[in-house]
């Protein structure tokens, strides 16, 4: 089990529901087995105007074939699981990027950042989420 992060875009082609469902193609299926039975972040990624950035969390209950589009997946979200952080977390804010984990030896952001879907560390969860709850 691992905690990961799930890109969804508002304008997405696929069937996405971020409180019960993720809708993903086959190479992301070993990704998200990992996380079954642990918790995700939810990130809009920068291109989309008025991004929300991490914008909440869920666990992901079960992946099952999707039963309407051949070669598709769907990750099960956890009934009751998700949550709406108070606040959106931007990618980088005053100390650098949020999820420290995207950055490669030479400290830049390396190309698991395009990765709909990719492993996140505990400690960046725990940033992401500190920074997501905190409602001042």
């Amino acid at each position: 089990m691992g905690f990961g992060v799930f890109i969804h875009r508002s304008d997405s082609i696929y069937d996405d529901s971020p409180a019960e469902r993720y809708q993903f193609p086959a190479q992301y299926l070993g990704r998200v087995q990992k996380c079954i039975g642990d918790w995700i972040v939810y990130y809009e990624p920068r291109k989309i105007p008025e991004t929300r950035g991490y914008f909440a969390v869920a666990k992901v209950n079960q992946v099952v074939p999707d039963p309407t589009v051949p070669g598709m997946y769907l990750a099960l979200i956890e009934p009751g699981s998700y949550l709406d952080f108070a606040r959106p977390v931007s990618f980088q804010n005053r100390d650098g990027i949020v999820e420290r984990g995207l950055l490669n030896d030479e400290g830049r952001i390396s190309g698991r950042a395009q990765s709909a879907v990719r492993p996140l560390s505990s400690v960046d969860f725990d940033r992401i989420l500190a920074l997501g709850l905190k409602d001042d």
